[in-house]
């Protein structure tokens, strides 16, 4: 019996449920294996006795940037990916993006019915900023790690020039007021003046 290189486990320190990568296993009996787990939420060693799973293996395309890499993933039967979803595939992190079913794409699904995952490259993220220079607009872009924090009004530097950002677009919202917060897992797009532009744009706060 091949064991598994990730597995769906609790972690013992954040009492997280995630997919978990397995440092080492040893088997402790026909379907059961002793192992040592990396909590992929909080990152902590833990030491588990569990019951084999049976797993199933899924096609899995791994974009980063403009290429993409083919591969698979074994998952559990009876496990439940979600769009959004963070899975380790051996040291990589990658996050689900797509579902395909058939040929539907859904929101969610049982690995076993599973035909391809689409994912992404998730230890680092492209974030994309459009840059209001008044009459005109550039698009530019920078890598971010996924905890990365970006708050409106701060001033950030891309591309070697110094920008404030006044309004934050993530996947369900946008933010516009002074001091929201949003993750780089979460956004959309960031939007972007010049700094010398902030003063002015403060001013025209505090007048409304």
């Amino acid at each position: 019996m091949e064991l598994p290189s990730s597995m769906f486990a609790r972690c013992t320190f954040c009492e997280e449920e995630s997919i978990c990568r397995v440092i080492k296993s040893r088997k402790a009996g026909k379907l059961k294996i002793k192992a040592l787990l990396k909590c992929s939420a909080c990152g902590k060693g833990f030491d588990v006795e569990l019951e084999l799973p049976k797993m199933v293996t899924i096609r899995t395309i791994i974009s980063r940037l403009d290429e993409s890499e083919r591969t698979t993933i074994q998952l559990p039967e009876g496990h439940d990916i979600v769009l959004g979803d963070e899975i380790m595939i051996g040291d990589t992190c990658v996050q689900v993006m797509g579902i395909e079913v058939g040929p539907k794409r859904l929101n969610k699904a049982l690995a076993e019915n599973v035909d391809t995952l689409w994912t992404r490259y998730f230890n680092e993220l492209l974030i994309k900023v459009s840059i209001n220079l008044g009459r005109t607009t550039q698009a530019d872009a920078f890598l971010a790690d996924p905890d990365d924090e970006f708050v409106v009004n701060e001033d950030i530097e891309v591309g070697g020039r110094k920008l404030f950002i006044y309004k934050i677009k993530t996947h369900d919202r946008i933010l516009h007021r002074s001091g929201t917060k949003a993750l780089a897992r979460d956004l959309m797009r960031l939007y972007c003046k010049p700094a010398k532009f902030k003063k002015k744009e403060e001013s025209e706060r505090e007048s409304d």
